[in-house]
């Protein structure tokens, strides 16, 4: 499987975390090439040789040939009868400037792994430039892409496991992952990989009939678990459910629905995750994105939604403040689940 993987990246390899891979399987060029740094005597971490056996396609500052080579490499099998395994990674806010390259490639059923790290407002000391909002909606929108947003390093292990084989699939697509620089505490646990591929699991399940839950997605993981424990003082029943890909819920949703529509059909897995919850519930959700990427939650059931996110960017400071501004903190999460209850239950 290793030689049929490809790896690019427009000028963020070590900083996206390849340069491990790199350093093991090199650099491609069609002619060899000497690590420069190490002819002349310089320390450094990674090898910068190159040769035609390189595994790794290094490119400057150009998204939009990022997604063209995706696109070209996303198509070997059908071209030339030999199938490659893609992988590029690109910050996520710089997508958008490759994004026509990026749905052309789709539109043409490419298979590739799309890694776009740090998401949200994590690179926020370095400002607005490096900070992305719309990218969830991308991911939502995209046809023939399955776009994932996994919290923790198990969850992802399982993707990448499920998106190396689903790319390779007749019925397959491309896979989007976006990611998080954010360091957060790993949890003990044992999954259910299926919950993960459709999108959500219940990291705390709530109680038959409960009237609120928290839903959140990403690297807000620990504002979320605080306002959850928080919560739970005053409802004992709620649930904190983590969203591993509104995309593939919102996607299994409506092919639910038109199952019905034709006379047939199961629920599907969004429906399963929220039927716990009371009818007129309340499901306060929360990402380092868009809130529009989860506010469509409320139709599935009728339940109420109150979605938190980023709507707009600009701002320079560190995680802290940067979630306060834009209401991604504990107590924004914790103020969402009063507004929930009409001040009633936690005022």
């Amino acid at each position: 499987m290793a030689s049929r993987i490809v790896t690019t990246s427009p000028d963020v390899t070590v900083s996206t975390n390849l340069g491990a891979w790199v350093n093991r399987r090199g650099v491609f060029d069609r002619h060899l090439k000497n690590d420069v740094f190490r002819d002349a005597k310089l320390a450094s971490a990674q090898r910068w040789g190159m040769s035609p056996e390189g595994q790794h396609i290094e490119l400057g500052i150009a998204e939009q040939n990022l997604f063209l080579l995706m696109s070209a490499l996303g198509l070997s099998h059908s071209l030339y009868g030999a199938r490659l395994l893609p992988v590029g990674t690109v910050y996520d806010p710089f997508v958008n400037r490759g994004l026509d390259a990026l749905i052309y490639a789709c539109y043409q059923d490419a298979r590739f792994m799309l890694v776009s790290t740090p998401s949200g407002l994590t690179l926020a000391p370095e400002g607005g430039q490096h900070q992305s909002v719309n990218t969830p909606l991308i991911g939502i929108a995209q046809d023939r892409l399955a776009s994932y947003e996994p919290t923790y390093a198990d969850e992802l292990s399982i993707l990448m496991r499920w998106g190396f084989e689903h790319m390779q699939k007749p019925d397959g697509s491309a896979v989007w992952l976006r990611l998080s620089t954010r360091g957060l505490e790993q949890p003990a646990r044992s999954l259910d990989p299926a919950a993960v591929i459709a999108g959500g699991h219940w990291m705390v399940a709530p109680a038959a009939g409960a009237r609120i839950a928290i839903a959140f997605q990403g690297p807000v993981a620990p504002e979320a678990i605080a306002a959850f424990e928080e919560l739970r003082t005053e409802e004992p029943g709620a649930g904190l459910l983590c969203i591993t890909s509104p995309d593939r819920l919102h996607a299994g949703w409506l092919e639910s629905k038109r199952k019905a529509r034709g006379g047939f059909g199961a629920p599907s897995w969004v429906e399963e995750l929220l039927a716990p919850l009371a009818a007129d519930a309340a499901i306060v959700t929360i990402l380092d994105g868009h809130p529009a990427a989860h506010a469509w939650l409320g139709a599935v059931r009728g339940q109420k939604v109150v979605p938190l996110g980023v709507d707009h960017f600009g701002q320079s400071g560190d995680i802290p403040d940067l979630y306060r501004e834009y209401g991604l903190d504990t107590d924004s999460i914790l103020d969402a689940c009063a507004q929930a209850f009409w001040g009633s239950a936690l005022g």
